[in-house]
């Protein structure tokens, strides 16, 4: 969505690669393209490394072990959110914890 929002017009992409697989659609069609371009103000995108930071702080902080994709709005506030929310109340929903024990420590010792 990213991408095609910054093209102006719904796009494909040959290849996506993140850890947060739930998040990097391939494409984005039409009506969901028009809907995001009437409805929000922005998208923004965070690293892989953004990511692995957030699920350790949300695990650390909060006890939750979470997937990438849940960890993506931590990591956009603690990013490229930052400056813009400083002094603000902000509140994220945490969705996604579809993640094994396993896979979890694989992905935050990766970083």
């Amino acid at each position: 969505m990213f991408r095609s929002r910054e093209a102006g017009r719904a796009l494909v992409l040959e290849k996506v690669e993140t850890i947060a697989d739930s998040l990097g659609a391939p494409m984005a069609l039409p009506i969901s393209f028009a809907l995001c371009q009437e409805y929000l103000d922005d998208v923004v995108r965070v690293s892989d490394a953004a990511l692995r930071e957030a699920m350790l702080l949300q695990h650390e902080q909060l006890g939750l072990a979470v997937e990438p994709a849940c960890a993506a709005a931590t990591a956009a506030a603690r990013g490229p959110l930052a400056e813009q929310l400083d002094g603000k109340r902000v509140g994220l929903i945490f969705c996604g914890s579809n993640i094994d024990h396993d896979s979890w420590h694989r992905l935050v010792s990766d970083g």
